[in-house]
């Protein structure tokens, strides 16, 4: 749950096929981290699957940062979550996060979109929408 809410998404290329798990990170200085997430993806990536370095422009500052990421296989696992967080290919927040969300998902999601604010701590929501829908 939390990587899903942090820096993961989920590909469908199709309505009948199977969706895949897409994890990215732009520091490279979070690499550990990265591999620790891509620790527990392994057994859903392809045999001998390496992580993907490529180097990112951001067109509104014109800076260029590198990134990593995985992709794991097309399964009938990654469904379930897809359907639990897209609705008409848009990601959202499911209404029932409060049952899903655990302490440990909670720390990844701090992880990805977590950051130091003061005495306190600032999780970015902004990319999600703020209506909520029920399955």
């Amino acid at each position: 749950m939390g990587v899903l809410l942090g820096d993961a998404h989920i590909v469908r290329r199709s309505s009948t096929g199977n969706s895949r798990l897409v994890y990215a990170q732009t520091a490279i200085a979070h690499k550990e981290y990265f591999n620790y997430v891509y620790s527990f993806f392994i057994p859903f990536c392809d045999k001998d699957y390496t992580p993907q370095s490529r180097l990112i422009r951001d067109n509104r500052t014109k800076k260029i940062y590198s990134a990593i990421s995985f992709t794991t296989m097309q399964l009938p696992c990654f469904n379930e979550f897809r359907k639990m967080f897209y609705l008409l290919n848009v990601k959202r927040v499911p209404c029932n996060i409060y049952e899903l969300l655990t302490p440990r998902g909670l720390a990844f999601w701090i992880m990805d979109d977590g950051s130091r604010h003061g005495d306190g701590l600032h999780i970015s929501v902004y990319a999600f929408l703020t209506k909520m829908w029920t399955n």
